[in-house]
């Protein structure tokens, strides 16, 4: 539940029984020694971080009580506990020893209990009060290890509710990729809550943001790479489902997901991992080290490094993949003969067949060639210094990281008319592969570096921060296997390239196939101070605020191939040069009332503005009602926004070469190319569809709506439903041409007319007109079960509902449901069960995807084919994922562990569009998978 997972150190969430057992702790810092004594024991610790900091631990090994046991823990550390609550202790400052004296001692009163603070994700004030007012996810480090999973994006993607929008696997549909691949956002991973899409999801890390992946994702989008950040240096992640412009600002309307880097860290610790899948490939090795301990004088350093390399997976690896559904594979040989330039080949006609050979059947060996996995290459370093300054605490945080990722797909293929030569009357198209090109490679690389500087002060009643915080990030995108119009007309009409033939000319097939180079580059940098503390004490409890300012600037330049831009390799949708800055300034403030004992309101607003679009403002309003000590009631109400991304506000000029017809009205007319009559008062014009800038272009707004129940009738189980509600509106996306035309005094100046008057174009711009609304449930629950001879057993159990997601493209039409189609499953579900037993540490997890239909939504065009609709394949099935985990901490300093990841080897299932193999955003296409791995710390 949500209650054991905030940033006061808690380690356990369970009522213990009063018995002995065996402690097994290695002597080092007392902050891990702490936690290992929770984990072991299933009491609950909570405490200030600055408490225990830079103190150490004996450890301890033997049979103890758990309240004996940590009374050794904190021996000779200057701390003692207090039990508040069954199963809980609360640890403060020893009161210090009375002076010697001959008369009989008088009893020396204890100092109150102090809870501490807990920094949540989603506001800025410390808390005493373990349950926030909107709905919290938290995974910690533990739950980090025991998953298997090896980066950020699958550990995200397993989660219930969390949705991935952008895939690191750029080339899973070969045909989409030759037509359109070249201006995505190549081998960047992220991920979007209640499908609103990655840009209404804020992404931080330590709770400033991340500046975006440094290719842009298509036109107009930005993403955040989730592979950026190494899991083994993730000390915890927050992911607050619930609308927080109010807080962070933009992007954060559906949610914010914040990653918590280790730096509070003393000793030395070594991780080890490699896995192997039980066909023997797609090998994983990763190595990280951590080093941490104290300087003189009360300071503190931290440093990791992070090394992973992950071969590739290909289709011809897995069987299920060699024969996606739909494809024309193994077609029997026959069927008509044709020629090129003489040379005989032989075609079956079948759909989506690709002829490669001169010889033989028809046959696609498209899906065996392409890339299931990507090949990985990452390395990260971190530092964290921070050291007393003038009564405070400066700090300096470094992050460094290098991605590089590899994939491909099958040779690039165009049509060509074949003709046999004794009959002319014979053309036909034939759909050719490049074979003699070989595969088309992607590799792409990209390099981030964060650094903040600050100073603070986080001892006293009123706590105080000033830092400063750059980033940047750099990228590449090469590509090889495409094909150059030009040079392929010009070596087709000259005859130095013959199809089929086995000896052309390596020059002519680098001609044919020149290498495109795409550089791109993201940055963002600026300031920020805060204060926060108690303005008054109220009858109920402290009256709290917390304000603060911050000012960023951010910057992206993207540069596509030139041969690209030109239109020498063919895109549907060209990509352009991108070059875009903007500064932001912002303040905000949060006040926290508690009305009564047991009501506690939070309000929180910021403003925003932007030299992009002007200024924003961003309130919102918590509630929590304790009904009692085991039942409570929380909700939300928020207005948020998303700014304009650099690409949508920096969009260049494009003259289009082409006509479009389309059906104006006649009061538009003359038109310079008319075609028919039309509808009643209508006809149809043949328009250059032209592209501009909107320079009026707005942010997209949002409401959302949270409300919530918690309940924890007994220490050990907790439960918390919670139902979310979302609207965006003023969304941004292109102006639909029927639109303009049916409202042209809204946008008179984009239609296009000569000197004469007569309608020859449109400029078509991005504007704000659409709308979508979006409710979910979430219930996580949560149970610990104490046995006095099996251990202890930790279950719980995740679900989201995606209720309703429907979209409306612009004012007057219907809106369109898109919950349960394609890439929108509306159950998603992760269940476990954790078994620790002196040494032993065994967990489960069940992760569970709903099924999903094979349209993208209501009344699509991509209906069901009849062929899959004959078959009963128009509905992808559910399915679930078996995870098992197994830990051995006998060895003093050692944890050996096991993992197994997908154990009954599920095969993926997938009918959907395009008729591929998987689903890269569900499926796991690796099969059964082991991992080994240990951990040595001192």
């Amino acid at each position: 539940m949500a209650a054991a997972l905030a940033w006061l150190a808690l380690c356990g969430t369970a009522q213990a029984a009063a018995r002995t057992q065996h402690f097994r702790i290695p002597a080092g810092a007392l902050d891990d020694a702490l936690c290992a004594y929770a984990r072991q024991s299933g009491m609950q610790l909570l405490y200030r971080p600055e408490l225990v900091a830079r103190r150490r631990s004996p450890g301890l090994d033997g049979e103890f009580s758990a309240e004996g046991a940590l009374a050794r823990l904190l021996r000779d550390s200057g701390l003692q506990a207090e039990a508040v609550a069954p199963g809980t202790f609360v640890l403060h400052r020893a009161p210090p020893a009375p002076a010697r004296a001959t008369a009989p001692l008088a009893p020396v009163p204890l100092p109150a209990t102090e809870l501490g603070t807990i920094e949540i994700t989603g506001t800025h004030i410390r808390r005493t009060a373990l349950e926030p007012a909107g709905p919290l996810t938290v995974i910690d480090r533990q739950q980090i290890e025991r998953s298997g999973y090896q980066t950020l994006y699958e550990l995200l993607r397993a989660q219930p509710g969390v949705r991935v929008n952008n895939t690191p696997l750029a080339m899973a549909d070969g045909a989409l990729y030759q037509a359109n691949g070249l201006s995505g956002a190549t081998g960047a991973g992220a991920a979007d809550l209640h499908g609103l899409g990655p840009a209404a999801t804020l992404f931080l890390i330590d709770g400033q943001r991340m500046a975006p992946y440094p290719l842009a994702q298509g036109e107009f989008a930005q993403v955040n790479d989730l592979d950026a950040i190494p899991l083994p240096l993730v000390e915890r992640i927050e992911i607050l489902r619930d609308g927080a412009s109010a807080v962070y600002g933009s992007d954060a309307m559906a949610g914010v997901v914040n990653i918590i880097l280790r730096k509070r860290f003393s000793g030395v610790e070594v991780d080890g991992q490699s896995g192997l899948s039980s066909r023997g490939d797609a090998a994983e090795r990763r190595g990280t080290v951590l080093l941490g301990g104290e300087f003189a004088g009360g300071g503190h350093a931290v440093f990791g490094f992070d090394y992973f390399q992950r071969d590739p997976l290909l289709g011809r690896q897995r069987d299920w993949a060699r024969a996606p559904a739909g494809a024309a594979a193994d077609a029997p040989a026959g069927g008509d003969d044709y020629y090129f330039d003489g040379a005989r080949v032989v075609h079956e006609g079948s759909p989506g067949c690709l002829q490669t050979t001169l010889d033989g059947p028809c046959t696609d060996q498209a899906a065996a060639q392409g890339t299931l996995q990507t090949a990985l290459d990452s390395r990260t370093l971190l530092l964290h210094l921070d050291h007393p300054l003038a009564g405070a605490q400066a700090y300096l945080d470094l992050r460094w990281n290098m991605l590089r990722q590899r994939q491909q797909m099958a040779p690039a293929s165009v049509d060509l008319l074949v003709i046999d030569p004794r009959d002319p009357a014979s053309a036909r198209t034939v759909n050719y592969a490049f074979d003699d090109l070989g595969p088309v490679r992607d590799s792409s690389q990209a390099r981030g570096t964060q650094l903040t500087l600050g100073l603070g002060d986080a001892t006293g009643v009123w706590r105080w921060d000033a830092h400063f915080d750059g980033q940047r990030n750099e990228g590449s995108d090469r590509v090889r296997g495409l094909l150059s119009d030009p040079a392929l007309e010009r070596a087709l009409d000259e005859g130095s390239y013959v199809p089929g033939a086995p000896d052309n000319p390596p020059a002519v097939l680098a001609a044919l196939s020149p290498v495109l180079l795409r550089r791109g580059s993201t940055s963002q940098s600026g300031a920020s101070a805060r204060l926060d503390g108690p303005l008054a004490e109220w009858p109920a409890g402290p009256l709290s605020l917390a304000a603060g300012v911050e000012t960023y600037r951010e910057r992206m330049d993207d540069h596509p191939d030139p041969r690209v831009v030109d239109g020498d390799v063919f895109q549907f949708q060209p990509p352009y040069q991108l070059h875009g800055e903007r500064r932001i300034a912002a303040a905000y403030a949060e006040l926290e009332a508690p009305l009564t004992r047991r009501l506690t309101a939070n309000l929180a607003g910021r403003l925003d503005h932007s030299s992009g679009f002007g200024s924003a403002f961003s309130p919102r309003l918590g509630l929590k009602w304790d009904l009692g000590d085991s039942l409570s009631l929380r909700g939300t109400v928020a207005r948020g926004y998303r700014a304009p991304t650099l690409p949508e506000l920096n969009r260049p000029e494009i003259a289009s070469t082409l006509g479009v017809l389309v059906e104006v009205p006649d009061a538009l007319l003359p038109c310079r190319s008319p075609q028919s009559s039309g509808n009643q008062g209508t006809s149809y014009c043949l328009l250059q569809l032209n592209s501009v800038g909107n320079p009026r272009l707005q942010p997209e707004r949002s409401r959302s709506y949270t409300l919530g129940l918690v309940l924890a009738p007994t220490p050990a189980l907790g439960i918390a439903l919670d139902a979310s509600r979302i609207e965006r509106y003023h969304e941004i996306g292109p102006l639909p041409v029927s639109w303009a035309l049916d409202h042209p005094d809204s946008y008179p100046q984009l239609f296009q007319r000569d000197a004469g008057g007569t309608l020859y174009g449109f400029d078509q711009q991005l504007v704000n007109l659409g709308r979508t609304s979006v409710r979910t449930y979430d219930l996580d629950l949560r149970y610990r079960l104490d046995t006095a001879r099996r251990g202890g057993f930790d279950f719980n159990l995740g679900l989201d509902w995606l209720a309703s997601l429907r979209r409306r493209i612009q004012p007057g039409e219907a809106s369109v449901s898109y919950a349960g189609y394609a890439g929108q499953p509306r159950l998603t579900g992760l269940a476990g069960v954790t078994w620790t037993i002196r040494d032993w540490s065994s967990t489960a997890n069940l992760r569970y995807t709903g099924h999903y239909a094979y349209a993208d939504r209501a009344g699509s065009l991509f209906a069901c084919p009849d062929e899959l609709r004959q078959a009963g394949h128009c509905e992808t099935p559910a399915f679930v994922l078996l995870d098992l985990d197994l830990d051995y901490t006998g060895f003093a300093r050692w944890r050996l562990g096991l993992h197994v990841r997908n154990l009954l080897d599920h095969r993926p299932t997938y009918y959907g569009n395009p008729p591929i193999g998987f689903n890269p955003a569900f499926d796991d296409v690796a099969g059964r998978y082991f991992l080994l791995s240990f951990r040595y710390r001192r």
